[in-house]
């Protein structure tokens, strides 16, 4: 089966998105012929969030449009409310050259925003069944425009059919008990990649003994680090020893190294900046729990991964984060930074919560999100798309 990609955001950005793009492809490139296609990356992407070390793990041709003609680039979207098209022409003339030149069987978009035109085109105008992958923020949540709700809709009822990287994304965009489609998680690796918490923890000077807090996430303002570090000022003044790592990059860094230091725990907090795929398990397995807040998450895959090593979880609760979590953490409200505190500190002295916890997470990553299954699915979905 010939497979063509279309994505907004691919690697070397390292996110959710690009590498559950990443590791389904690769499982697939491996029994059909797959051709991706991406915009050319934007400075400020490659200087805040990017990295080679994926990129270089990519077994399928990757080609790069330039995205010059795009509604999306057009101001007014958050005051119009969404009224402005959100799409790419570039999309679609990149998707109509395509076509041409690699004939496929199917086209996988994932995203509606602003690539969900070129599938809708490329299925009506050019015979291309097409399949619509909604796991990105763009679906209707904290901050997206409310019209992109009819946009999304209305394309999605013009397609061959519809992913959804979780039950929120699809009850966001329906309610409960409408839409078409099927959800499909993303992922992570099981057995997850090795690594050695012990050397880890030595080379940054933590005891053994000393509980070490892990949170991994873009540095961005939808993630609202700045709560998880007002959360480890609170769990320092309950008298427990402790510190925080934090690893990943992005334009909020700066404020956060402030942050820290203004609230006296510098010396417990370490940002580490991104860590390398095979230095990931490590970090992992170092950890005693894996802490996380974000105000927007259509999955969560950090989560997952967290899970997939069986470790206890503190987290927030909103859009997809409880049905990813389940029952292998504990959660706050958003924002709530004295009861994230207070979570921390209940999972630091409480062994054997930590194992139950850790334990439920490592069952359900390994029962629902593993990659070799959710290619599968993706498999599944695509060969009864070019069958049609």
């Amino acid at each position: 089966m010939r497979i063509l990609v279309l994505t907004p955001t691919f690697l070397p950005v390292v996110g959710g998105a690009e590498l559950a793009l990443f590791e389904i492809y690769r499982r697939l490139a491996t029994r059909h012929n797959v051709h991706l296609l991406t915009p050319v990356l934007a400075p400020i992407l490659l200087r805040d969030q990017a990295s080679g070390d994926y990129e270089a793990m990519v077994s399928f041709p990757v080609e790069r449009y330039q995205d010059r003609v795009s509604f999306m680039r057009v101001p007014g979207h958050r005051w119009s409310g969404g009224a402005i098209p959100p799409f790419s022409l570039s999309a679609v003339s990149a998707v109509r050259d395509a076509v041409r030149r690699f004939s496929p069987d199917v086209l996988n978009v994932h995203y509606m925003m602003p690539t969900g035109l070129a599938g809708v085109v490329a299925d009506r105008w050019w015979g291309v069944p097409t399949v619509i992958t909604l796991n990105g923020r763009d679906v209707p949540g904290p901050g997206v425009p409310l019209l992109w709700r009819w946009w999304q809709r209305a394309l999605l009822s013009l397609v061959t059919d519809v992913t959804y990287g979780s039950q929120y994304c699809l009850t966001a965009l329906y309610g409960h008990g409408g839409g078409r489609g099927q959800v499909v998680y993303n992922g992570v690796p099981i057995p997850p990649p090795p690594g050695d918490g012990s050397a880890l923890r030595q080379s940054l000077g933590v005891p053994a003994g000393e509980p070490l807090f892990f949170a991994l996430q873009r540095l961005a303002r939808e993630k609202q680090v700045d709560v998880v570090l007002r959360a480890m000022r609170r769990y320092c003044d309950s008298g427990h020893a402790g510190t925080l790592i934090i690893g990943g990059k992005g334009p909020e860094e700066a404020k956060l190294r402030a942050l820290a230091a203004e609230l006296g725990i510098e010396k417990q907090v370490r940002f580490v900046g991104y860590i390398p795929s095979e230095r990931l398990g490590s970090y992992f397995l170092a950890c005693d729990a894996f802490v996380f807040h974000s105000t927007f998450e259509t999955f969560g895959l950090v989560i997952a991964q967290a899970m997939s090593y069986g470790r206890a979880v503190v987290t927030v609760r909103n859009t997809a984060i409880p049905e990813i979590l389940g029952e292998a953490g504990l959660l706050v409200e958003t924002g709530n930074w004295r009861d994230f505190g207070d979570a921390m500190v209940r999972l630091a002295g409480d062994g054997a919560l930590r194992c139950r916890l850790g334990e439920s997470g490592r069952l359900r990553a390994a029962a629902l999100f593993n990659w070799d299954h959710i290619a599968s699915q993706y498999e599944e979905v695509l060969c009864r798309a070019a069958a049609t």
